[in-house]
């Protein structure tokens, strides 16, 4: 009986250490390609302990989590343009006080970066309960930022209420259901030996610049905080009117028009997404060396700001009634550039739905937006970018 006795406390232990393995081991959730102006940027993809097509489920539990991202543009990525990229989702997504608490470790987040990425350059953010979020180019450690609850600030840019690009979005729910083609070529991306000798040269210098801008973080962070004089912004919330709605994340809900999820709403629905990257046109001029340093301050200026615009941008969105006839709907992104007087410079179509009475209704919304506020004086530069993502959903029936 003894040995019987052994081997089933064998069986037990090795059962444990299975699992324990497993648990450690994120799996992949969804695989997703961002494009702008029809030009693929990079190749995400999501992991989690527990796979799931629900975006809430992913952004609150407390589960070892990883987000990918592998650079395919040709040009590469600017990783000031990189930078935007969460500045402006986190900005939608959230809260005013969960911004404010986020400040530091944002600004920590974006001195991370140095250089330009490249081709096949691989980002990974590691999320690991307990011990923060691992950041890492290229294999190359390059920080941590110790705060729990920054991956799922951060992941709301991608599968928020309010996403980036909502095909980005769904792509990465797809509870493991993944395209064959697009994992392999995501597995077969990997920079050269010479492109991971450079990152390594971004390590060092790095890390010790985050920990000197840290601790001046650390001093003047109230005092940066309390120069900015902003109500809360509430939560996303999805507002249900009779008529065709806009839901307004991140910002009060408009009375006429405003932008809910199909799936909370009965009527058919336009969802406002959130900011998103600058044109691939203007790379060259958005230069990493231009400007100063991102400050706490400058940040969350930046995202009250977007906040503020987006705000005007969906209380004057409609939803065509012609659309509505024809059970039309889609996806818009349009970049627009502004002076600081707030009125329109450019406007750039960086993704368009099929349909020409969605593209126009979105292009129109920004022109009766116009113009917009005065650029605050915490931001520099002549001008200002944003993009606005509007996503025009009709109910399921």
């Amino acid at each position: 009986m003894s040995g019987i006795h052994k081997f089933n406390c064998l069986l037990i232990a090795s059962i444990l250490f299975l699992c324990t393995a497993a648990h450690s081991a994120p799996m992949l959730n969804g695989i997703a390609v961002h494009q702008e102006l029809g030009q693929e940027v990079f190749i995400g993809a999501l992991y989690s302990e527990s796979l799931s097509n629900n975006a809430d489920s992913l952004l609150n539990n407390n589960q070892p989590m990883r987000m990918e991202l592998k650079i395919v543009a040709p040009e590469g990525l600017t990783t000031r343009r990189f930078s935007r990229l969460w500045i402006e989702g986190m900005a939608i997504n959230n809260r005013a006080d969960v911004l404010t608490a986020q400040a530091d470790n944002m600004v920590k987040f974006d001195g991370l970066f140095k250089g330009r990425f490249m081709t096949n350059d691989h980002v990974v953010f590691d999320s690991i309960p307990g011990k923060g979020v691992n950041i890492s180019v290229n294999g190359v450690l390059l920080g941590n930022i110790a705060d729990n609850q920054f991956f799922s600030v951060l992941l709301t840019t991608w599968i928020g209420r309010v996403p980036l690009s909502s095909d980005f979005r769904d792509s990465l729910l797809k509870v493991g259901n993944i395209d064959g083609a697009l994992r392999s070529r995501f597995d077969t991306i990997k920079p050269n030996s010479a492109r991971i000798a450079e990152i390594h040269n971004w390590a060092t210098p790095v890390v010790a610049e985050v920990k000197s801008s840290s601790s001046k973080a650390a001093s003047s962070a109230p005092r940066e905080v309390a120069a900015i004089e902003k109500p809360e912004v509430p939560a996303l919330a999805a507002a249900v009117i009779e008529k065709p709605t806009i839901e307004l994340p991140a910002v009060p809900p408009a009375p006429v028009t405003q932008v809910t999820t199909a799936a909370a709403s009965s009527a058919p629905a336009v969802a406002a997404a959130k900011p998103a990257p600058a044109p691939i046109a203007s790379d060259d001029e958005d230069d990493e060396d231009e400007g100063p340093a991102l400050t706490a301050q400058s940040l969350l200026a930046r995202q009250f700001y977007v906040s503020d615009i987006l705000k005007k941008v969906f209380s004057k969105t409609r939803y065509p009634s012609r659309a509505l006839e024809r059970g039309q709907e889609g996806s818009v992104r349009i970049a627009v550039v502004i002076d600081r007087q707030g009125n329109i410079l450019s406007m750039n179509s960086l993704d368009e739905s099929r349909h020409e009475l969605l593209n126009r209704e979105a292009r129109e919304a920004i022109k009766r937006s116009a113009p917009f506020p005065e650029i605050p004086a915490a931001l520099p530069g002549a001008r200002f970018e944003f993009t606005v993502p509007i996503r025009f959903t009709l109910p399921k029936q």
